[in-house]
C-alpha cells in the first residue's frame, strides 16, 4: 500500500433478470432515465450509448448493492457479463426503491424497454430516455 492511497473499493453488482412474459404484468409505467448526460466511471459517454438505442430496445437492470436505491440501466448486449461501458443512466431513486422492494421480497421481477428517446435538437442537444417498466409476479 502506498502512502496517501486508499484501498480499491469493491464494487458489487447484481443483475435483475426477467424474461418478458407478455401481457401477464402486474403494473406497467413509464419513467425517465436520470444521469444520461454524465460519463461512466470508465470514461465512456452515456450520450453515445443513447445514440445507438431505438424505441423498443430491451435494457438490463443492474442493482448497485453498495448504494441503497441505485439501479443502473445498461444497453442489452450479447454477453452475460456486466459491462459498465454500456450504462446509459439509472432509475430515479423513488422508482428504484419501489422496484427493489418487490425484488428483495421475491414477489416481483421487472423488465425495461426504451419507450422514447428525447432531445438531440438544436434547442435541446442532450439526449434523454423514457423507459417503460413492466412488473411481473414471481411464479
Amino acid at each position: 500500500m502506498f502512502p496517501g492511497r486508499r484501498p480499491a473499493e469493491r464494487v458489487v453488482f447484481k443483475e435483475i433478470y426477467c424474461t418478458a412474459k407478455g401481457e401477464g404484468y402486474l403494473k406497467r409505467f413509464r419513467t425517465a432515465a436520470v444521469g444520461t448526460a454524465y460519463r461512466n466511471v470508465d470514461g465512456s459517454e452515456r450520450q453515445v450509448i443513447l445514440e445507438g438505442l431505438k424505441v423498443g430496445d430491451r435494457l438490463r437492470l443492474v442493482w448497485d448493492v453498495r448504494k441503497e436505491n441505485r439501479i443502473l440501466l445498461l444497453k442489452w448486449g450479447a454477453g452475460r457479463d456486466i459491462d459498465m461501458s454500456q450504462c446509459m443512466g439509472r432509475l430515479d431513486d423513488k422508482v428504484a426503491a419501489e422496484v427493489l422492494r418487490g425484488v428483495t421480497q421475491e414477489t416481483q421481477v421487472p423488465t425495461a424497454r426504451v419507450a422514447k428517446i428525447s432531445g438531440g435538437t438544436r434547442k435541446r442537444p442532450k439526449l434523454g430516455c423514457v423507459i417503460e417498466m413492466s412488473i411481473y409476479p414471481v411464479n
